[in-house]
């Protein structure tokens, strides 16, 4: 099994802006500040295991019961307890995808089937996937997914839970990044089904990535009963739900954020397309792209992180993630990147030279 790369390794490189971690660029808001500042006192103190008060405010902000929420240390740690949980044998992922899937069904010695998205598709999911949809204990989705940032739609996904409703399939679909997504409600997943999980975080889109909290919605209680008893004990510190409670009461921060993000992505997108990278479509905080250029390692002589994507499945030397940061930070980018642009010269994508 390879070793894990993310983003946000900040630790081990000498960095001054951080785009290879896709967070809130208007970071956390007030109110989590205030609540966090106000409680340090607590650290003194056992979390609640239940996490009762954060799965209340939970709730509240998806309309559904207590008994159908788990809570953990981020989306992340679900991944994890599910796998542990349900011991798939067989399962299938898409290619490219988050891959927290393959390594948590790999250390629970899990067999891998993948769906390799096509490039000519723009990597776009498609129902085809349907067929593949046999001889599988699980299938993990990601909405939008993880390094492109496309959507799929609704009736597309209606037709996967049908379809691993018939096989007694188990769909777990991730959600952590649908909140900066315009009209999200359009493509939030329904728990519909005892055989649907959907995993949402905090992580992102209040900036709360070094807090740790993320939760999942099942509309088997018993399931979710299962799953909160699988694992460590007190896997949500106190903070962390107290973090959580406050965040949940920020509606308008998240329209602010969807507005915010849509304005950035698009400058840096045009930009891009300027300098004749090949830019995917994305609806989420962190723009998916390919160029000949080792941008990464051009980029990080300037103490600017991003990701390089040729760690995931099905993609090769020259793909990238850059996240949507604050206006001031875009801007920095994007002159960077003209000096190195100028410097290097337009890539020909037929020959991969210099021209």
């Amino acid at each position: 099994m390879s070793k894990t790369v993310h983003g946000g390794n900040i630790y081990q490189n000498d960095v001054l802006y951080d785009f290879s971690a896709n967070v809130n660029p208007l970071g956390i808001p007030e109110n989590i500040r205030t609540t966090v500042f106000q409680n340090w006192h607590i650290a003194e103190q056992y979390p609640d295991i239940h996490c009762t008060e954060l799965k209340k405010a939970i709730s509240h902000f998806e309309n559904v019961s207590t008994q159908n929420i788990v809570c953990g240390n981020g989306a992340s740690d679900l991944i994890y307890r599910i796998v542990q949980t349900l011991q798939p044998k067989t399962a299938l992922l898409l290619s490219p995808t988050f891959s927290e899937y393959e390594k948590a069904l790999q250390t629970f010695d899990c067999s891998i089937r993948y769906f390799n998205l096509d490039k000519q598709n723009k990597f776009t999911l498609d129902a085809t996937v349907l067929d593949y949809l046999h001889d599988t204990d699980i299938l993990f989705l990601c909405n939008p997914n993880n390094p492109v940032g496309n959507l799929i739609d609704k009736p597309l996904i209606h037709k996967i839970i049908d379809k691993c409703h018939c096989e007694n399939i188990y769909l777990v679909v991730d959600e952590c990044f649908l909140d900066f997504v315009r009209d999200s409600q359009r493509y939030k997943t329904d728990v519909v089904s005892d055989n649907v999980i959907i995993l949402k975080a905090f992580t992102k889109i209040f900036a709360m990535a070094g807090l740790r909290l993320g939760y999942l919605l099942c509309s088997d209680s018993r399931l979710c009963d299962r799953i909160e008893n699988t694992g460590a004990c007190w896997s949500v510190s106190g903070i962390a739900q107290l973090a959580g409670v406050a965040a949940l009461e920020n509606r308008n921060f998240i329209e602010k954020t969807v507005d915010y993000v849509e304005t950035q992505r698009n400058f840096l997108k045009g930009h891009l397309q300027k300098f004749g990278f090949e830019v995917f479509a994305c609806h989420a905080n962190f723009l998916f792209f390919r160029t000949d250029l080792p941008l990464d390692t051009l980029l990080l002589r300037q103490k600017i992180l991003i990701r390089n994507c040729n760690n995931y499945r099905n993609l090769t030397d020259g793909y990238f993630r850059i996240a949507v940061r604050t206006e001031k930070e875009n801007q920095l980018l994007i002159r960077t990147l003209e000096r190195i642009v100028s410097d290097y010269g337009k890539i020909n994508y037929d020959t991969g030279n210099n021209v």
